[in-house]
């Protein structure tokens, strides 16, 4: 018999990078380590298959097309060619801009903690774009920048990306190229977002969730708007709730509340160590959820713990990779998880 949940590989970083260095795409997993190394590693062995030196290891790897972008917390913003590793260009004096989200041929940096307002860089050479990039005051917590592409006529589509703050209960949508609104919605409540800064989780059918407030839970389909999907009696965690189907996951400090929206059901799953310190992530068959730092565990709709593992090391992140993996990252280790598609 499967199990649910395998561990193919640990790899350790050396020291303790930060949580975003990690980025993950079909067939593609990069990461920083060892002060001063981008890796690219086989998602399935952990094999290394090239690296580059950069600046630190504390910043932001992204994964865009045949790119991979490293923004060191330095300032340093590094091009790669994904395949081969080869530095395609580097731009330097972006320090404190942490977030990079990537809308066509467009890089957004900036934002994260209000220390700067968000700039554009075009992916092709690395060069500053000018003008003023129109979003929310500079002096306001922004959240994670989130890429959406919009359907317009005769097939065409439009890059675009979703902006909200910390301070104003609305979202923005705006054009990648022009900076033209794209559509903007009030909210009951700002964004509620962790320091990290990642605030949207994207459904199956193509809505965005997150919290509006601390108990509200909303969602956004850019063709037609946002609405409630869940009113919380308590206090829910920074953290981006996960829709699959019309299923809602919550990730609470005390327990994994479910919820089927056709039938406004909910189902508790207790009795579980203390401690929700990630996101979680949807698998097939359920959602895996990080519970007391080093604790994986998967969850059916039926409020089940199907399967739970435990990491050498605590996990600050979890990272998606296809249906069957998941990487997981946290003081100095990455550890790979393979998901049984067997339903259990």
């Amino acid at each position: 018999m499967d199990q649910p949940l395998k561990v193919l590989w640990s790899r350790l970083l050396r020291l303790r990078s930060s949580a975003v260095a990690l980025a993950a795409a079909s067939g593609a997993l990069v990461v920083a380590e060892r002060h001063s190394r981008l890796v690219r590693l086989d998602p399935q062995t952990g094999a290394p298959l090239w690296e580059q030196g950069v600046v630190d290891c504390w910043g932001t790897t992204v994964i865009a097309g045949n790119r991979c972008l490293y923004l060191s917390q330095a300032g340093v913003l590094h091009c790669f060619d994904l395949h081969s590793g080869q530095r395609t260009w580097s731009t330097s004096m972006l320090r404190l801009r942490h977030h990079i989200s990537v809308s066509g041929s467009v890089a957004f940096l900036g934002g994260w903690r209000g220390y700067h307002p968000l700039i554009r860089v075009d992916l092709a050479n690395g060069e500053l774009l000018p003008g003023q990039f129109p979003g929310p005051a500079s002096d306001s917590s922004l959240a994670w920048p989130l890429p959406v592409r919009l359907d317009a006529e005769r097939g065409c589509t439009t890059d675009a990306i979703l902006i909200a703050t910390a301070s104003e209960a609305a979202l923005l949508l705006l054009d990648a190229q022009t900076g033209a609104i794209r559509g903007q919605w009030s909210l009951p409540a700002p964004v509620r977002f962790p320091d990290s800064g990642i605030a949207f989780s994207a459904g199956e059918d193509g809505r965005i969730v997150f919290l509006s407030g601390s108990r509200t839970v909303m969602a956004l389909h850019p063709a037609g708007g946002v609405e409630i999907l869940w009113r919380h009696e308590r206090d829910l965690p920074s953290l981006p709730p996960i829709l699959t189907g019309r299923t809602l996951w919550l990730a609470e400090d005390t327990c994994v509340t479910i919820i089927d929206l056709d039938r406004r059901a909910r189902t508790e799953v207790m009795h579980l160590a203390h401690g929700a310190t990630s996101e979680g992530v949807p698998v097939s068959g359920g959602a895996l959820f990080v519970r007391a730092g080093n604790q994986l565990i998967m969850v059916n709709q039926a409020g089940e713990i199907a399967a739970c593992v435990r990491l050498p090391a605590r996990i600050d992140r979890l990272l998606p990779n296809g249906r069957s993996l998941v990487h997981a990252i946290g003081k100095g280790h990455l550890t790979t998880i393979e998901i049984s598609t067997t339903p259990t």
